[in-house]
């Protein structure tokens, strides 16, 4: 078998999805909200299906500390190392087109806005799809549009099964004059990364 390395950064951009994307036949999505990456990063695979339904993979991850170095072999456990609490679940033919629908609403198949900046100590939004051969992608970032777009959260939050609160998006001082106290003396810094948003998709770091 091909074995391929992922990180994070990669796993955000979604690259496996976008490579395979027109090539396997497969349906599906990635969503990815940071809620304040050292507090709480919830993920979710959707999986659609010919019949209508879809496959639900979910992740909570917590305290995950420096991931951006951290490298492993395979996709589908891209998130194994940060320990994630996982959980599953299938959504049937009204749940998925209702998803669907909330998604076509938000645009949350793009394009999204170029320049869009993601920084890991504020509240986002991103979502990487792959339907019909066709790829996509959309990032919402809170407070900058307060999440106005995004009508799918609430909807997706309710199929949740991971019994970890959802932390909610909240008032915070713009990112550059937060100051990382963690860090040593005279290196303060706003956030530890930024992810910039493309024209349709992630730049490449």
């Amino acid at each position: 078998p091909i074995v391929r390395s992922f990180n994070w950064f990669s796993y955000v951009g979604a690259n496996d999805i976008r490579e395979a994307c027109g090539k396997d036949g497969r349906d599906r999505l990635r969503l990815v909200y940071n809620a304040i990456y050292d507090e709480q990063v919830r993920t979710y695979e959707v999986f659609l299906q010919p019949d209508g339904t879809a496959g639900l993979d979910i992740g909570v991850l917590a305290d995950q500390g420096a991931v951006s170095n951290m490298r492993i072999s395979d996709a589908g456990d891209v998130l194994g190392p940060w320990r994630m609490r996982r959980g599953q679940r299938i959504l049937d033919r009204a749940e998925t087109s209702e998803l669907l629908g909330l998604l076509q609403a938000s645009a949350a198949f793009g394009p999204p806005r170029d320049g869009l900046r993601l920084p890991d100590v504020d509240f986002w939004w991103t979502v990487a799809s792959c339907r019909a051969g066709v790829w996509g992608f959309q990032a919402y970032h809170h407070p900058t549009d307060g999440f106005a777009n995004v009508r799918f959260a609430s909807k997706l939050f309710a199929f949740d099964t991971v019994p970890i609160p959802v932390n909610p998006p909240r008032k915070l001082e713009p990112a550059e004059l937060r100051r990382n106290w963690n860090a040593p003396p005279n290196h303060w810094k706003a956030n530890q990364w930024t992810l910039t948003v493309g024209k349709d998709g992630l730049r490449p770091r």
